[in-house]
C-alpha cells in the first residue's frame, strides 16, 4: 500500500488505524532506523525490518519511505540504486501488509510503482470535513465564519489544538 499526499493529511496515522482494523501488529520504521553511512548496512537494515515484521506477523510502514524508493534513474551513486534494489526485492517477497508513506509521489521509481497493490492520495480536507474536525478538536469553540478554511489538514488542527492547549 502506498500512501501519498500532503503533509498531515494522517498518511501514517491511517496505516496504524488499518493494522488495528486487521488485528495485526505495526512495526514502523523511519530513514533514519534503516539508514547507514556504511556501504551495505542500509541493505541489511532493510532486511532486517522486514524478517523482523515477518517474525511478528507484523504490517511494515515505512514513514516518509519515497527515500528508500527513489527513481533509480536520476542517482549519482551505486548504494542509491543498490537500497532501492533491496527494498523492492523485500517488497515483492513480503507476505504480510506493507505501507510507505510519502509527500513526494514524483520521486518514486517506476519499478517500486508497480510492487503497490493500492496507491490511495491523502489531500486537503474538504469544507465539510474541516467543519468535522473543528467540532472534534475545539467542541466548545464556535466556527468562525469570517476564515478562510481551506488547504487544512488533520495535523494542522493537530497542532493548534496543543499550542491552544499549552498556553
Amino acid at each position: 500500500l502506498l500512501l501519498h499526499g500532503v503533509s498531515g493529511s494522517g498518511k501514517s496515522y491511517y496505516a496504524e488505524y488499518l493494522a488495528e482494523q486487521l488485528g495485526i501488529p505495526v512495526i514502523k520504521k523511519k530513514a533514519s532506523d534503516l539508514e547507514s553511512c556504511w556501504v551495505g548496512v542500509t541493505e541489511q537494515n532493510i532486511a532486517k525490518a522486514f524478517e523482523e515484521a515477518k517474525i511478528e506477523k507484523a504490517m511494515l510502514i515505512i514513514d516518509e519511505g519515497d527515500h528508500f524508493i527513489a527513481d533509480r534513474s536520476t542517482s549519482h551513486y551505486s548504494w542509491e540504486r543498490s537500497r532501492t534494489e533491496e527494498m523492492l526485492q523485500q517488497i515483492e517477497a513480503h507476505p504480510y501488509p506493507v505501507v510507505f508513506t510519502t509527500n513526494l509521489m514524483e520521486n518514486i521509481d517506476k519499478a517500486a510503482m508497480r510492487r503497490f497493490t493500492y496507491k490511495t492520495k491523502f489531500d486537503y480536507l474538504t469544507i465539510d470535513q474541516v467543519k468535522i474536525a473543528w467540532k472534534d478538536y475545539f467542541p466548545d469553540a464556535k466556527l468562525p465564519q469570517d476564515i478562510h478554511l481551506s488547504r487544512l489538514c488533520p495535523g494542522d488542527f493537530a497542532t493548534v489544538y496543543k499550542k491552544a492547549s499549552f498556553e
